[in-house]
């Protein structure tokens, strides 16, 4: 979701939260840590905060 603080976007979940530059990044790190963690749901936030994208990992 985009980081109202400073720019970038935020990944956060179940003991996970921080910040990137680009929400490629973010949806990459995120995905990555679902599959180290057993999968999950990934939901991709747009700028104005709303839902974009889900994705099951």
């Amino acid at each position: 979701m985009p980081d109202q603080r400073g720019g970038g976007w935020k990944v956060t979940g179940d003991g996970v939260d921080f910040h990137v530059p680009r929400q490629c990044d973010a949806i990459d790190e995120a995905c990555s840590q679902l599959r180290h963690d057993g999968g999950g749901a990934v939901i991709i936030h747009g700028l104005s905060g709303q839902v974009q994208d889900r994705r099951t990992v």
